[in-house]
């Protein structure tokens, strides 16, 4: 049977008979090339209940509505012929197709025609539905009931070619079997109509970039619909100009980004204009301690942990905020206030950035346990002690974060020299 495939799948035809066009919203979904007119093979060498499948892929979220055969004979004369099934069927894997997702029996095939069935039962009361997704591959496969023979018509291919993981056989005896291994001439003339909810394609959005979206989105992101089905490769999507800053002068011109680049330019972002962008903005600075410098850049004022107050301003001209800090009370709690409104609640401000994090766990703050004690007194009874020195000892040569022991006096997250030093030196004393 393999033999006689191989013998005959080259006779050709000149006459290819199309359905009327798909509506608007329905997709052909095929490999072959086959136009009216051109060029086709009729395969002719199968046998009864041997089966030609292609593997389609969808372009869109939607459902399989119709399935399409061409069928063939030498002659053009061959009457209609009652064959045994059509599936589509899950993809699998190549060359054998997964599970039935549909099933129509009993197709009568057509001579000369691109003979399309849109039901599943010859009374055309349940119509073909078969929900797809983008990019999903499936399989159509018509089954043989009758043996072509010399005369008989057939399914056909086109001329230009066997595309490798798109067609297969079920050959008896041998299975399902790569149509392309076996020397058939191209693509099967089978195909599938694919009903999508709404096309989608190429969109480029206004910073240059592409996505796969429907027209509707498209219009939503702002971007230019490139036409259904059209993929990003095939777009080239413009790429918008920008401000494009030159520190050596001062100067801007608006290029693309990556033209920018090559001179040597800062890009300013998608969507700046020369005439309205300012390349190296310099203003005031306000501090977190509350103090002003001039003529900063705004990375520059970032690094101090400033806020940048726009170009062109000027400490003499900006009110800048007054810092806060810990404001350390009589009653042992702590609240972050500016120094000004410490000073009315009748509070012991210890200074601008200052938090009221208890670090060491003692129940006090941190910053409050340095206002209202000495270096040396690690348990906050008011001297200085045997007890302290005891304290600092057992944590001696330690480190950690920033005030997270007793011991730690300069509070630069270790126990060492300078915090024992600090202990002797108001070893005996009283503290304020």
């Amino acid at each position: 049977m393999l033999a006689r495939r191989h013998r005959h799948h080259r006779l050709l035809a000149a006459v290819l008979t199309l359905v009327a066009p798909a509506a608007a919203e329905e997709v052909t979904v095929q490999n072959d090339s086959a136009s009216g007119g051109g060029m086709v093979a009729i395969q002719a060498g199968f046998i009864a209940h041997e089966q030609a499948a292609a593997w389609l892929t969808s372009p869109c979220d939607g459902s399989i509505v119709a399935v399409q055969i061409l069928w063939l004979s030498q002659s053009g004369q061959a009457p209609p012929s009652l064959e045994e099934a059509i599936r589509i069927r899950q993809a699998g894997t190549f060359p054998v197709p997964g599970p039935v997702l549909a099933l129509l029996e009993a197709p009568v095939m057509t001579d000369g025609f691109l003979n399309e069935f849109r039901y599943l039962d010859e009374a055309q009361t349940i119509p073909i539905d078969v929900p797809v997704s983008a990019g999903q591959t499936f399989v159509v496969a018509f089954e043989f009931a009758n043996t072509p023979g010399l005369d008989g018509a057939s399914v056909c291919t086109d001329v230009d070619g066997c595309q490798t993981g798109r067609n297969s056989i079920y050959a008896i005896p041998g299975g399902w079997l790569n149509a392309c291994a076996l020397g058939v001439s191209g693509d099967f003339v089978i195909r599938a109509v694919v009903d999508c909810a709404e096309l989608s394609g190429a969109c480029c959005l206004p910073d240059g970039s592409c996505q796969t979206l429907t027209p509707s989105e498209c219009t939503a992101a702002g971007g230019d619909y490139q036409g259904d089905l059209v993929d990003c490769i095939s777009a080239n999507c413009p790429q918008p100009r920008q401000a494009c800053c030159f520190e050596a002068t001062g100067g801007c011109l608006n290029l693309t980004a990556a033209d920018c680049l090559i001179a040597g330019g800062i890009p300013g972002g998608v969507g700046t204009d020369c005439a309205t962008y300012v390349c190296f903005p310099s203003g005031a600075c306000c501090l977190p301690d509350g103090t002003c410098q001039d003529q900063l850049s705004p990375d520059d004022c970032a690094a101090l942990g400033g806020t940048f107050m726009g170009d062109g301003t000027s400490c003499a001209g900006v009110e800048c905020p007054e810092p806060t800090g810990a404001c350390c009370f009589v009653t042992g709690g702590c609240l972050v206030l500016t120094a000004s409104d410490c000073a009315i609640a009748a509070g012991d401000w210890a200074g601008p950035g200052t938090d009221c994090a208890d670090r060491n766990g003692n129940g006090r703050a941190d910053a409050c346990e340095q206002q209202t004690s000495c270096a040396g007194d690690t348990d906050y009874s008011g001297d200085v002690d045997l007890a302290d020195l005891a304290t600092l000892l057992s944590h001696y040569g330690q480190t950690g974060g920033a005030g997270w022991t007793d011991g730690d006096f300069d509070d630069d997250g270790d126990v060492d020299l300078s915090d024992l030093s600090a202990l002797l030196a108001n070893y005996g004393q009283v503290c304020p």
